[in-house]
């Protein structure tokens, strides 16, 4: 469980970091990559979500 945090902590981190240096350049490509980057991890937590509901609940 630790080790699930702290990855995510990483991604956040990581992300917030790929944000902030591609804004440093040009702020509207940071406001794209960031959209970009919601819209992907949206679809991973879709994708996360669906998978759930499809596995058996039977012991």
């Amino acid at each position: 469980m630790k080790l699930v945090i702290l990855s995510w902590l990483a991604g956040l981190l990581g992300f917030g970091l790929l944000i902030t240096g591609v804004a440093m350049v040009h702020v509207p490509a940071g406001c794209i990559v960031a959209g970009v980057g919601l819209i992907f991890w949206a679809k991973l937590a879709d994708r996360a979500a669906a998978a759930m509901q499809s596995k058996p609940k039977g012991g």
